[in-house]
């Protein structure tokens, strides 16, 4: 394979937008002669396979696609020990990272960021069990397992009251987990955990859960309440909103050791899809990213 641009995206839409976009992609960076590497594949880990063994080869590696396609990537470069530069076209269902990080939303922009007008920029993101990268978000629980269940055909109909009806399904059933905490900042603790949020960036599904803590992640935790203590349990639901929450606990760290008690299974969703089981081990990496970003906005 010769020196080139990879590009990746997710072959499995439905849309076939991702294809479209690469298309466009790829005549631009043919006219200013940079040769293009596809690495698309039919299941992610056989797309992991692909990218690990192109990167040592690619002078960029572009993912086209929301959080969940950028996870694939990242993961690959994680487990590959890799470095080149990334650039995103935000086409996701979720694009919080290229949100955080000023990624034009309009597709022939970003574009054009890449070809022409972006700066390098090193950004953050986590791991978990040292394999698998989080880009955005890691969750478990109870009200994980909540917006999960919602289906999209729901959402539409009923809108955000969908959730407040499967949150009032779960109250009175005891979902929530054991979970003993180790992490960076010095807390060595069990929690009765309802819901687990970690993410790397301020923002999660356009609400802003957090301020920016440079070189580092938050945990948010809702925890240890009761039946007669379930108004922040259904304003989330309703609303998605963590931090209004008094029975919120938050943590800037930079490694969580987490588990659960045993013989019980708390499954991970990372970027929105199931993952790892606990326990895992979650590290932060401020500087992991050589990112394509604007040249014009503050960053």
């Amino acid at each position: 394979m010769d020196k080139g641009d990879g590009i990746f995206y997710n072959v499995a839409s439905g849309s076939g937008l991702g294809l479209e976009i690469a298309r466009k992609l790829k005549l631009q960076l043919i006219v200013r002669q940079i040769e293009c590497h596809d690495l698309s594949a039919d299941s992610v880990d056989a797309a992991i396979v692909k990218i690990k063994q192109a990167l040592p080869k690619l002078t960029a590696l572009i993912v086209i696609g929301g959080d969940g396609t950028l996870n694939v990537a990242m993961t690959a470069m994680i487990q590959a020990g890799a470095d080149v530069p990334v650039g995103l076209i935000p086409a996701g269902t979720i694009n919080n990272f290229a949100t955080r990080y000023h990624i034009p939303a309009d597709f022939d922009e970003a574009i054009r960021l890449i070809v022409h007008d972006h700066h390098l920029r090193r950004v953050g993101i986590a791991t978990c069990n040292e394999t698998k990268a989080i880009v955005s978000s890691l969750t478990f629980g109870n009200l994980a397992d909540i917006s999960n269940g919602v289906r999209q055909e729901e959402k539409r109909r009923f809108g955000k009251i969908v959730y407040l009806a499967k949150a009032i399904q779960h109250i009175g059933k005891d979902k929530s987990f054991l979970i003993h905490y180790r992490l960076s900042d010095g807390t060595d603790r069990v929690f009765k955990t309802w819901f687990a949020l970690i993410t790397t960036t301020k923002s999660i599904g356009g609400y802003n859960y957090n301020e920016e803590t440079p070189g580092k992640m938050q945990l948010s935790l809702l925890h240890n309440i009761g039946l007669g203590q379930v108004v922040p349990y259904v304003f989330f639901a309703l609303t998605g909103k963590l931090r209004e929450s008094k029975a919120i606990s938050e943590f800037e760290i930079t490694q969580a050791l987490i588990g659960a008690r045993k013989g019980e299974r708390v499954m991970t969703r990372i970027d929105g899809d199931e993952a790892q089981a606990l326990p895992i081990k979650v590290d932060f990496h401020p500087k992991r990213v050589c990112l394509m970003v604007p040249l014009a906005k503050k960053q």
